[in-house]
C-alpha cells in the first residue's frame, strides 16, 4: 500500500491577514500555521507553540516590564510571552488548540480593541498590544469562575483566537443583554459591558444546576461564545471514572 504524502504548508489552502499568510488545518481540533517572511513576527503566551521550522527564532520576555509581570502574575495569566520571528529565510510556526474547537482569525484596526478569555488568545502580530483587562467591578473577576482571566488586545494587526467547540457570534444592539454561563464567554468588543450577576430565585440556585452566577454582556457590540467548556467536559468524564472506594 502506498502512503500518500502530506501536503506542505504552501500547498494547504490558506488566507492572508494584514499581509501575513496563515493556514487553519483540521476540523474537530484545529491547528493554526502562520507563514513568517524574514523579519515578520508573531507572539503568544508562554507554552502555546506546537512546532516551528528551523529558521524561526524564539524570544521569551515579560510584557510591559516589571509592572506588566506583576499584573499578569496577580491576574493568573502566564507571566511571560514568546516572540517568534523568521531569520535569514521564511519559516512557519504552528499553534494547536487545547480542546476540540475552532481557530478564528481577524484584523484589528489602529485603536480597535477586543477583550478575550485568557484561554482564547492563541497568538497575534507583534504590532498588537496585549494587556490584562480588569473589569470595573471586582465581582466580575472574583466570581467569573476558576481561572477566569480576561485579556485586552489593541490594534493594529492580525489576531488569532481559539474557541472551544463551535464559535457562536452575536451582534448585540445598544442596551441588549445576553446572560451567559461564565465558562462560555470567549471574547467581545471593547464597547460591550461585561459584568457578573447572581442567579435569581432560591430554587434556581439550589436545583437549576447552573451555579450561582451568570455573566452579563450588554451591547452594543459583538460577542463570541464557546459551545464547549472544559469544566462541563471534565464533569461528564468524571462520571465514568471509578472511585477509589469501588
Amino acid at each position: 500500500m502506498t502512503i500518500p504524502e502530506l501536503p506542505t504548508p504552501a500547498e494547504i489552502d490558506g488566507r492572508t491577514l494584514k499581509g501575513m499568510p496563515y493556514h487553519i488545518m483540521g476540523t474537530v481540533q484545529q491547528t493554526l500555521l502562520v507563514d513568517l517572511a524574514p523579519g515578520a513576527m508573531v507572539y503568544s503566551d508562554a507554552g502555546a507553540m506546537s512546532w516551528m521550522s528551523q529558521s524561526v527564532r524564539m524570544n521569551t520576555h515579560t510584557q510591559g516590564g516589571i509592572g506588566g509581570l506583576l499584573k499578569r502574575a496577580v491576574s493568573g495569566a502566564t507571566m511571560f510571552v514568546v516572540d517568534f520571528s523568521a531569520e535569514g529565510s521564511a519559516g512557519h510556526v504552528a499553534f494547536s488548540t487545547d480542546f476540540p474547537g475552532k481557530v478564528l482569525a481577524f484584523e484589528l484596526d489602529a485603536g480597535q480593541t477586543v477583550i478575550m478569555h485568557k484561554h482564547a488568545f492563541l497568538c497575534a502580530e507583534k504590532t498588537v498590544n496585549l494587556d490584562v483587562f480588569f473589569t470595573r467591578r471586582l465581582g466580575a473577576g472574583a466570581f467569573g469562575g476558576e481561572g477566569f482571566v480576561l485579556q485586552k488586545l489593541s490594534g493594529p494587526g492580525a489576531v488569532f483566537a481559539e474557541l472551544d467547540g463551535d464559535a457562536i457570534e452575536y451582534h448585540l444592539k445598544e442596551g441588549e443583554v445576553m446572560r451567559v454561563e461564565p465558562g462560555h464567554v470567549a471574547m467581545f468588543d471593547a464597547s460591550v459591558t461585561f459584568d457578573i450577576e447572581m442567579i435569581q430565585g432560591f430554587t434556581n440556585i439550589l436545583m437549576g444546576g447552573e451555579g450561582l452566577f451568570l455573566a452579563t454582556l450588554r451591547g452594543p457590540g459583538r460577542i463570541w461564545l464557546h459551545s464547549l467548556t472544559p469544566s462541563k467536559m471534565a464533569h461528564r468524564i468524571a462520571q465514568y471514572i471509578p472511585s477509589s472506594s469501588s
